[in-house]
């Protein structure tokens, strides 16, 4: 029988009484009063009910408060309180009286929090132990229990974590503190712990750790087909897999042809060394051809000087083959031309394709061409049968056609297309453009006017087209205060605003993404409008992206650090509005973004880029934190944009596509011989990504000339036509 002490400092029995519930003293309780004299506390016999009632409550109370945050409760919606709604002289008075909801009390309990964080962190326990009592029902309690647990993660028992494993199971929290105990578990070689805490993930240590749990525990069923599954890549794996793949090779699962397998992997990944590592564990009738592969993929303009290797009979002669042919048709399209049409009655006997390979092969000789920008690429795209045909390969074949004006052609293909792509703006664009050079004039404008009402790229070509108005009026999203009121009180939606007043941008930003996840469309609207109420822009514009709506202009296009973006725009002889453009799409203004590339802030600038202009613009760079600093960041991309656009003779086509992709990039992409319409040129740009991104930051920069108010040129007299590359750019 446990004994619950009814302290006389009610917030120290709250904390007493919570430690004994996760702990799991639930069971024989007996509940009485005692009193302090020195430290030593004496037991009396007073049992009155008055005391019971009291123990109760403070019993009670922690696993009420803690409903309020536990995640896994299901999500009531909360009413509208009336005084937020009595009196309010608008719907913008109860909108802002929603947004300061408890604002004083919240304000108060962040503080707390931040102390009792403080606290722990200088392991200051009875401070924190005082604290922690006052914030059970504070959104960010979980993070407060999580950092608490932590730090005594190896004195805590099993039921402990399992609670807050079991409370918390969709927050980050709960997911953090599974892989630290996984880790730790395996340093102890606890391995039925391990299998206790274990859950599927796509960590590659801690499913080696997890085999290795289950071989320690007879576990073993299919475990054979799950370790060559992890070994089967064409990546290294940690050295935490060294044993189980050592007990699946001692047991004689390793086979040559796995070995093959994984070999043809390791070299679509470009791991030459690891190829060789794996070439070796072959046995010596296989290991030349192994390396063979490895040559050829290292410079697969060896193919005409070595293919009579490959005509040897061995089974894999022809996968070498095909694969370094491959590689030679994206090195040298042309030069892979040549051998194939040398040596064609040669391989048909030696090594015959079939009508898949076959297809496949004239596929990327066709896209190799397209996007090199070759005469001859439509005659091979014409030479893919209507089955192998890819969307790739059907939108390069009218690029290329668009590229050379051939628009029959461009009519032709977009009518092969399958419906849904040919329904596409684009394609709808350039099918108009298609019938309009081939003197189909009403069917042209026809399809026109349906796309001028669009508010895109396209669209607002299709505008100039036919000198209508682009379709720019605002139309702003408004819920009501109640639907706000319920979204805004949700525990989930609660920790992501706490997170954000605390400038825990990132994890404020993982608990955002976890939740839009839960929600429908309509309450994702909410949300962005609910994150925009709050400032925080750019997570307002990603959220209503991933929705259909589309006319609320103020929320996807805001004028954030308008005084900078002016200043700087007119200091630098730039058009604001192509600014604002250019950091709508490289951020959206999230002013800590960073690419996988390492481009960072709100102009997403490389390091050694930000370095080179600081130094032209006389700038202190101190690396990272310098780019994260939003005026500085705008400061040294309005630099390397007015670079740009000085270097490109003030063409705001090219220069837009120079940020993106770089200056020698699109001095390679300019037309040969004359000039080209600028939506040609932009249409044909070989990289998806930069492609999009002139096309995007075009269309954005029309808006924003209209949310500044400063009208200025229409879309196609900003899109002047593109200078041969015979005509030298500054």
């Amino acid at each position: 029988m446990v004994s619950i002490v009814v302290l006389q400092k009610s917030h120290m029995a709250f904390y007493e009484l919570n430690s004994h519930l996760r702990k799991g003293w639930t069971r024989n309780l007996h509940i009485g009063w005692y009193t302090h004299r020195g430290n030593t506390a004496m037991k009396t016999d007073r049992r009155k009910p008055l005391i019971r009632t009291i123990a109760l409550l403070i019993l009670v109370t922690p696993v009420v408060n803690h409903a309020l945050v536990r995640d896994t409760q299901p999500v009531q919606t909360p009413m509208l309180p009336p005084s937020l709604s009595e009196g309010a002289q608008s719907h913008a008075d109860t909108l802002s009286r929603v947004l300061n909801y408890r604002v004083d009390e919240r304000a108060a309990q962040r503080a707390l929090y931040q102390q009792a964080e403080q606290a722990l962190a200088q392991h200051r326990l009875t401070r924190f132990r005082e604290l922690l009592p006052r914030l059970t029902d504070y959104p960010l309690y979980p993070y407060l229990q999580y950092q608490d647990l932590k730090q005594r993660l190896q004195r805590a028992s099993r039921h402990e974590i399992d609670q807050f494993l079991d409370s918390y199971a969709t927050l980050p929290v709960a997911s953090s503190l599974r892989r630290k105990v996984l880790r730790q578990a395996a340093k102890r070689q606890d391995w039925q712990s391990y299998l206790h805490y274990y859950r599927p993930t796509q960590n590659v240590t801690l499913q080696c750790h997890y085999l290795t749990a289950r071989l320690h525990n007879g576990k073993t069923h299919d475990i054979y087909k799950d370790i060559q599954q992890l070994w089967l890549s064409g990546r290294s794996r940690p050295s935490e897999c060294d044993g189980v793949f050592a007990h699946w090779i001692d047991a004689g699962q390793l086979t040559d042809e796995l070995l093959w397998q994984r070999i043809e992997l390791t070299l679509r990944q470009g791991r030459r060394q690891l190829t060789s590592y794996l070439a070796r564990q072959l046995p010596a009738r296989d290991r030349h051809w192994a390396q063979l592969w490895i040559d050829l993929h290292r410079d697969p303009d060896q193919l005409p000087r070595r293919y009579e290797a490959l005509l040897k009979p061995h089974p894999k002669a022809k996968p070498i083959f095909i694969d370094t042919l491959r590689r030679l048709i994206r090195h040298d399209p042309q030069k892979a031309i040549r051998f194939w049409h040398t040596h064609t009655a040669e391989f048909s006997l030696r090594i015959p394709l079939n009508d898949t390979e076959q297809a496949s092969l004239y596929h990327d000789v066709a896209m190799a061409l397209a996007l090199r920008h070759q005469p001859n690429a439509e005659a091979w795209f014409r030479r893919i049968p209507p089955s192998h045909q890819t969307d790739a390969s059907r939108s390069w074949r009218v690029r290329a056609a668009i590229r050379n004006k051939h628009w029959q052609t461009v009519h032709h293909a977009i009518d092969a297309m399958p419906e849904k792509q040919q329904q596409t703006d684009r394609w709808r664009y350039w099918k108009a453009r298609a019938l309009a050079a081939l003197g189909q004039e009403k069917d042209a404008l026809a399809l026109l006017g349906e796309l001028a009402g669009q508010r895109n790229y396209y669209g607002f070509l299709a505008a100039d087209r036919l000198s209508r108005p682009y379709p720019l009026q605002v139309q702003p999203y408004q819920p009501s205060a109640e639907e706000l009121f319920a979204l805004q009180e949700r525990p989930d939606i609660r920790r992501s605003a706490e997170l954000f007043q605390l400038g825990r941008l990132l994890e404020a930003r993982r608990e955002w993404r976890i939740t839009m996840g839960k929600l429908d469309e309509i309450r994702r609207q909410q949300a962005a409008k609910l994150a925009q109420l709050w400032n925080w822009n750019g997570q307002s514009i990603l959220t209503m992206a991933s929705t259909s709506h589309r006319d609320d202009l103020e929320l996807r296009f805001p004028l954030l650090f308008r005084e900078e973006v002016l200043a700087l725009s007119e200091t630098k002889g730039l058009e604001a509005a192509w600014t604002y453009g250019v950091i709508r799409r490289e951020s959206a203004f999230i002013s800590d973004a960073r690419s996988s590339r390492g481009a960072t802030g709100l102009m997403q600038l490389m390091p050694a880029t930000a370095k080179h202009i600081s130094r032209s613009l006389k700038i202190r760079y101190r690396g990272l934190s310098t780019l994260l600093q939003p005026e500085t960041n705008l400061k040294l991309g309005t630099g390397y944009l007015a670079k740009m656009m000085t270097r490109f003779d003030n063409q705001t086509v090219l220069a837009t596509a120079a940020y993106n992709a770089g200056a020698r990039r699109v001095k390679k992409w300019l037309p040969g011989e004359t000039a080209m319409d600028a939506d040609r040129w932009i249409e044909t740009i070989p990289y998806k990504e930069t492609r999009e991104y002139v096309s995007n930051v075009l269309a954005y920069t029309i808006i924003y000339a209209d949310r500044l108010g400063q009208g200025g040129p229409r879309l196609n007299e900003r899109m002047r036509p593109v200078r041969a590359g015979n005509e030298a750019f500054p």
